[in-house]
């Protein structure tokens, strides 16, 4: 358990440190429906942004705890929830307009970062993000210990 907290954290810490070198967003090509997220800045002068960085693994496999980590930094601004936009064709069918209605307001200089574990077993999402943008940063997380991953795949959810 050791190995794997190091692992997060020294990916964390990397990634911090490397956020004024990430390129810039690019811009959503659709727009989001009534109530589904706004384009354009909010009166603080935020806006929803496309992420610069989404982070994908494995099941149990840390996602959350780095994603929580990296919320601590005030240059980043996370999604709240798994947004399964690449994977799930209801939500990708609605558009890039519906994804950017996901995402937090964030300030130009902040770094805007998607979690969903699942897009790293989705044969479909790596063209789907591409697409969206080429430069993106991928985050994959994956546990130190087969043994331990193994065990987490077939042990029933303990929520």
């Amino acid at each position: 358990m050791v190995s794997s907290t190091a692992a997060l954290l020294l990916g964390a810490v990397l990634l911090v440190a490397e956020l004024q070198l990430v390129p810039s967003r690019p811009a959503a090509r659709g727009r989001a429906g009534p109530g589904q997220g706004r384009e354009g800045a909010a009166p603080n002068g935020s806006a929803q942004q496309l992420p610069q960085t989404i982070i994908i693994g494995v099941r149990k496999g840390g996602t959350r705890a780095l994603l929580e980590m990296l919320s601590l930094h005030p240059d980043v601004a996370a999604a709240e929830n798994e947004v399964h936009f690449f994977d799930w064709e209801e939500h990708y069918s609605q558009g890039l307009g519906w994804y950017l209605g996901q995402m937090p307001f964030s300030s130009p200089h902040q770094l805007t970062v998607e979690k969903t574990p699942a897009y790293f077993t989705s044969p479909k999402v790596p063209e789907r993000v591409h697409s969206m943008n080429p430069g993106i940063r991928l985050l994959l997380i994956l546990p130190a210990d087969p043994v331990v991953f193994a065990y987490n795949q077939l042990a029933p959810d303990s929520k």
